[in-house]
């Protein structure tokens, strides 16, 4: 290998422009082939897809009534009457209109001729069943009949009677209070109650919009947009005395888009003025600029490669690209180091750096394949192309890059010895105290790193503002659980099946959950077939007898209290008629088009119905056993969702650092055959790990994705710091590695490293990562690794 290095070096020294122009072309031919390359944005590439159902329950959440929706709450301050709020939340709902809001909700609905007078007086047969017949026989009681009549006298007597005299004649005994509660089984919003068609908070003081656009919720610039505008109409509109407070996913898409615009600019500019320092004190040439381009040059080449094979590339694997690529300007520093500091045939330099440049790149890309077995498709691509860019990197580092870091004229003067082994710089006492404090803080970052706990829930690495942070908290201080529940989806070849699902899915929630818990159709639609039951079970409760005491009795009452005879006719025949059944066509009639198009969905399978309940402790439990829930039923829980995420991360993690330094020992045992070597070059790796581990843990940090990325570069530098000083100290390589590896990590800490200056929790994640875990490998290598060498000298 030393000869054929050496050899290659010479070919090419003498064919500089040739390779220059044949390395440019391939390199724009890469970044064309990127740049035509399919691009996703879905965030499912960071969700476990293997054994999982992860991937399918976020598609599912994203279905819950509110998930897409906009929420306006619109609040009166005071002295601003109830009939102005309804006022101006119905000239906002009329003033959002296309192409950026298609549908604007105030209320569940009122109804449309009647239609909810005719369900209160027609559907006690449909409806009602073995339960309601206790509370009805106490209606039957003489006494109550009388109370009953004398209360609707008084209600036709007072100036807006008239307007309830259908109601009154028609239901005198209220049968429609064993009705009506059940429409609260439609309202997605836990606290509201229903006045003039307008949802209405308890204190009366607030209203609330339901907004639907066909704007993504990632979509940055339609985002924007949609709030301009929605903050123009609010202007133009609402009267001074209204708030209006909005809250969506829209919001909190610009929300980080914009702070981590804000931080890019902090961010870029604190890496750019720290690596000109860093160029300024340490390298001061010209041609030290092309070592910092070429993470640059190979990114393009390296996602086409990964395209190739994965048909498409994720958003999140070119913007972490940089960070994974980090590691290959190690290469090219060692390199420019050793051609700086060394008066030797280039070939024959970069000859002798050529075993330890193979082996941080092999070991690297061991490290990177362990990730190719991730549950998550998007560390198995971002692992695919890590293995691509390093690969790129070597072949560049090793075959051309030497040829323009070094002049022709230098490379005359050099003269061919071979490096000798490095004189050791701590022996004795200076190299004992080194081991000890080191050993006393690996000790206690490996107890904290105990406290260290993996999180799934992808809200924790978005930023929420204050402001968005109060309103999603008075909102449900206000108006209940809206966006935190638990969705459960009842599935059907056809809408009656499905219909029947969801009757038996109700009556096993109704064992664990109070009704108005229960979001359901349910309630208000049940199954053609148990309408059936339920009429005959009505036809059988009203005998004959019962009817024929009930006129008597209602004959009576009513000549007591002031009524005609036969003014109950009405209520009479109610009882005794077959009403048709309740259909989807009834309440779409009677304005709940918008609710049951969030509940009823028809795809290619059949029919799915969706019931809210609230995500208590426990619930998956209730759905675990089989036989015990209704067959074609499925849960999806956030809180269980964010802990199978979050069980995904940690078996990645133990997964990947378990297997990633059995293939990291098993390169390093073929490249240096020696095991103290190998634990020495294993040692950074340890060090950075436990660094990043135990402070995390210390100070009750979580560990999440965009920690996961960023511990690959941590190992990934680790094992290549400790290849190049292994090789310094035992193996003779070149005495410029101290500053080279003292450079590479500075380099890291100010391109990734001052991410931790960042204020989105995302990229302040990965910055805190580098930081740690640089700042523990970087001493471990330049005064542990020297020091346990000089120990094992004075040993010998």
């Amino acid at each position: 290998m030393f000869r054929i290095i050496e050899r290659l070096h010479r070919f090419f020294a003498s064919r500089r422009r040739l390779v220059a122009g044949i390395v440019l072309l391939l390199l724009a031919g890469g970044w064309l082939a990127f740049s035509r390359l399919p691009f996703t944005t879905d965030v499912a590439a960071l969700l476990p897809d293997r054994g999982s159902r992860a991937v399918a329950d976020f598609r599912l959440l994203a279905k819950a009534p509110l998930a897409r929706r906009v929420v306006l709450r619109l609040r009166a301050g005071s002295g601003v009457e109830q009939s102005l709020l309804f006022k101006a939340a119905d000239e906002l709902a009329a003033r959002l209109q296309p192409p950026l809001f298609v549908r604007v909700v105030s209320g569940p609905g009122v109804g449309g001729e009647g239609t909810l007078l005719t369900f209160a007086l027609t559907q006690w047969a449909n409806l009602l069943n073995e339960k309601d017949y206790d509370l009805i026989r106490a209606c039957l009681a003489p006494d109550r009949i009388e109370a009953a009549l004398r209360k609707s006298y008084l209600k036709l007597l007072q100036p807006t009677g008239f307007l309830q005299k259908e109601m009154i004649l028609g239901d005198p005994l209220e049968f429609r209070n064993l009705v009506f509660p059940r429409l609260k089984s439609l309202n997605p919003i836990g606290k509201a109650r229903v006045v003039d068609g307008h949802f209405l908070s308890k204190d009366g003081r607030e209203t609330m919009l339901l907004v639907e656009t066909p704007i993504e919720i990632t979509d940055f610039k339609g985002s924007k947009r949609l709030l301009r505008e929605l903050a123009a109409a609010v202007k133009e509109v609402v009267p001074t005395g209204i708030k209006v407070m909005p809250l969506s996913g829209h919001a909190y898409t610009v929300a980080n888009a914009s702070a981590i615009q804000r931080d890019m600019v902090v961010v870029v500019s604190a890496s750019l003025i720290s690596l000109a320092l860093i160029f300024l004190i340490f390298m001061r040439r010209g041609r030290a600029l092309l070592v910092f381009l070429l993470p640059l040059a190979i990114l393009g080449p390296a996602l086409a490669l990964t395209g190739l094979i994965e048909g498409s590339v994720s958003a999140i694997t070119v913007g972490f690209g940089a960070v994974l690529l980090g590691v290959t300007i190690d290469y090219g520093l060692h390199l420019y180091f050793v051609l700086q500091n060394h008066k030797k045939r280039p070939g024959l330099i970069v000859a002798s750096l050529a075993a330890p440049l193979l082996g941080a790149g092999l070991t690297t890309i061991g490290a990177f394949s362990a990730q190719l077995f991730s549950g998550l498709p998007g560390q198995r691509q971002l692992a695919l192309f890590a293995i691509f860019g390093v690969l790129l990197a070597l072949v560049i580092s090793l075959l051309v890059l030497p040829h323009f870091l070094l002049s022709e004229e230098g490379a005359t003067k050099l003269s061919p010895r071979l490096p000798e082994k490095a004189a050791l710089r701590y022996r004795g006492r200076s190299a004992w105290i080194i081991v000890v404090v080191w050993s006393l803080f690996s000790g206690l970052a490996a107890w904290s790193a105990l406290e260290v706990r993996c999180v799934g829930d992808l809200r924790e690495v978005n930023l929420v503002p204050q402001n968005l942070r109060q309103v999603e908290n008075d909102l449900k201080t206000v108006w209940g659980e809206v966006r935190g529940r638990a969705l459960i989806f009842a599935q059907g070849r056809n809408l009656e099946e499905v219909l029947q699902v969801n009757d038996r899915l109700y009556s096993f929630l109704r064992q664990e959950f109070a009704a108005t818990e229960i979001v359901s159709l349910a309630p208000v639609m049940p199954s053609l077939g148990r309408q059936e039951k339920n009429r005959q079970g009505w036809q059988a409760f009203w005998t004959s007898d019962r009817l024929s005491e009930l006129r008597h009795d209602l004959s009576q009452a009513s000549r007591k209290v002031g009524f005609s005879p036969t003014a109950f006719a009405p209520f009479l025949n109610n009882l005794t008629s077959n009403p048709p059944s309740l259909t989807e066509a009834f309440w779409r009639q009677a304005g709940f088009s918008s609710l049951l198009d969030a509940t009823i969905e028809k795809n290619a399978e059949g029919f799915t119905i969706l019931t809210l309940v609230p995500d208590v402790p426990g619930l998956g439990s209730l759905f675990a056993v089989p036989g015990q829930i209704p067959a074609g039923v499925r849960l999806v829980s956030p809180q269980a969702f964010s802990r199978v995420v979050s069980v995904a991360i940690a078996k990645d993690l133990r997964q990947f650092i378990v297997l990633a330094l059995i293939i990291v020992t098993f390169i390093l045992l073929l490249l240096l055959r020696n095991l103290y070597q190998v634990l020495l070059a294993l040692l950074p790796v340890a060090a950075g790990l436990l660094s990043m581990f135990g402070i995390m843990g210390a100070l009750g940090l979580s560990f999440n994705l965009f920690n996961l990325v960023a511990a690959i570069l941590i190992i990934g530098l680790g094992v290549d710091y400790g290849i190049f000083m292994v090789y310094r100290l035992f193996r003779g390589s070149e005495a410029a590695t101290e500053k080279a590896v003292l450079v590479s990590g500075l380099t890291t800490l100010a391109g990734f490293g001052v991410l931790v200056l960042a204020r989105h929790p995302a990229l302040y994640s990965i910055g805190l990562t580098v930081l740690l875990g640089v700042g523990g490998a970087l001493p471990t290598v330049l005064w542990v690794l020297p020091a346990l060498a000089g120990l094992k000298s004075d040993a010998r």
